[in-house]
């Protein structure tokens, strides 16, 4: 694979989630998914809308809700980031009542590309640790 493609990739990886998490962008999340994506994290295929509906709730949850990579790295047709998340609770979470306290927490997301599109994704976010901050 080429250096172009591997960068390419990232950067997909990258748009995604400045679109799922910084901005909210349901244009580039439906231009960025494949028409069958599956999500590992829960097991099943997700639509573009269903994808939507889940950045909809944390955007309700977590007020100011931003995401950064702390690190890419790409290989094959794979993209692997750790990344960074921060907001500040406002509505009910795990059974949990609004704090407002801000948060940040942390995890790790795989994702291969197939024709310039994702098509799937492994995520291991620490909604332990998140859960912890606001419990404390």
């Amino acid at each position: 694979m080429s250096h172009a493609t591997l960068e390419a990739n990232k950067a997909l990886v990258l748009a995604h989630h400045d679109a799922v998490t910084n901005r909210l962008d349901a244009g580039a999340i439906r231009a960025q998914l494949a028409s069958d994506f599956f999500d590992h994290a829960v097991g099943k295929r997700l639509s573009a809308e269903e994808v939507l509906a889940q950045a909809a709730a944390m955007h309700e949850t977590f007020a100011e809700l931003s995401a950064v990579a702390e690190c890419l790295v790409a290989e094959r047709d794979m993209v692997a980031g750790r990344f960074v998340w921060r907001g500040r609770h406002r509505s009910l979470w795990r059974g949990i009542q609004p704090t407002g306290r801000h948060v940040e927490f942390r995890g790790m997301t795989f994702w291969r590309i197939r024709d310039g599109k994702l098509s799937e994704c492994w995520a291991e976010i620490d909604f332990d640790g998140l859960e912890r901050q606001l419990r404390d």
